[in-house]
C-alpha cells in the first residue's frame, strides 16, 4: 500500500473516533510493569502491538505533517523529505490546575510505500517542566534519566529491561529507507535532533484549560 493511501486510512480512523482517552493513575500502572517492554521496541509495523494499552502519554492531539529538509541536509532516507506523516503531541500523565507541571512528548509517524513506517520520538524531560505551556522548551530524542526517585525506580527500571539507554530513541531507521520504500546504500543519520516549537500565540506558563 502506498504511503498516501495509508495516510488516508489513518486519518479517516482518526476523524471517526471522537473518544477522549483517560489518564491512568497510581496502581493502575501495575499491569504495565508486568508486561514486556521489548514488545514496543521490537514490533515492526504501522500500528502499536496488538492489544497493547497505552498507559503513558494516553491523551494527545494529532495532525498531518510533512518533513521538508534544508538544501544542505546530509542525511538519507526520510531525512531527504517525506510528504505523508502524522504527528501526535501528548502528555505523560494527569495534570492538575494547582500544580504547574507538564511532560510533553512528540511522535511523528512517517508512512512509507510498501513497508512499515519510520517513527521518531521526542520530548523535553522525563521529569517534565514547571509550566503548562507545551511549547516552552525544545524537544529532543535524547533525554537524560529521570531525577524523580519514584519515576526512576518504576518506569525507568521497566524501560531498562529493554534498553541500557532509557532516554534515547535512535533515528537510524529513518535513514535506511526513503518515503518510497527504496533502501539507502549508505544510510546517514543524526545522533540527536532538537524540535523547536514555533509559538505564535503567546502561550503562558499558566493553566488554560483541560487537555
Amino acid at each position: 500500500m502506498t504511503a498516501a493511501c495509508k495516510l488516508d486510512l489513518v486519518w479517516k480512523r482518526v476523524l471517526e473516533n471522537e473518544k477522549v482517552n483517560r489518564f491512568f493513575v497510581a496502581t493502575e500502572y501495575n499491569k504495565m510493569f508486568n508486561e514486556d517492554p521489548n514488545l514496543n521496541y521490537d514490533t515492526v509495523s504501522d500500528t502499536m502491538p496488538f492489544n497493547c494499552l497505552k498507559r503513558v502519554y494516553p491523551r494527545g492531539v494529532m495532525t498531518k505533517v510533512e518533513f521538508i529538509p534544508t538544501k544542505e541536509n546530509p542525511y538519507t532516507g526520510i531525512f531527504k523529505g517525506a510528504k505523508n506523516a502524522v504527528m501526535r503531541i501528548a502528555e505523560f500523565a494527569l495534570t492538575t490546575p494547582e500544580l504547574p507541571k507538564t511532560a510533553p512528548q512528540q511522535n511523528i509517524k512517517f508512512l512509507r510505500d510498501g513497508m512499515s513506517s519510520a517513527n521518531w520520538h521526542t520530548g523535553f524531560a522525563f521529569d517534565g517542566q514547571p509550566s503548562f505551556n507545551f511549547f516552552k522548551n525544545r524537544w529532543s530524542n535524547i533525554l537524560r534519566e529521570p531525577e524523580n526517585e519514584c519515576l526512576r525506580e518504576t518506569y525507568g527500571k521497566w524501560l531498562a529491561d529493554a534498553t541500557n539507554h532509557i532516554g534515547a530513541s535512535s533515528l537510524m531507521e529513518l535513514s535506511q529507507f526513503d518515503q518510497f520504500g527504496y533502501k539507502e546504500k549508505e544510510p546517514h543519520w543524526p545522533f540527536m535532533i532538537e524540535v523547536e516549537p514555533y509559538d505564535v500565540y503567546g502561550w503562558t506558563d499558566k493553566y488554560q484549560n483541560d487537555f
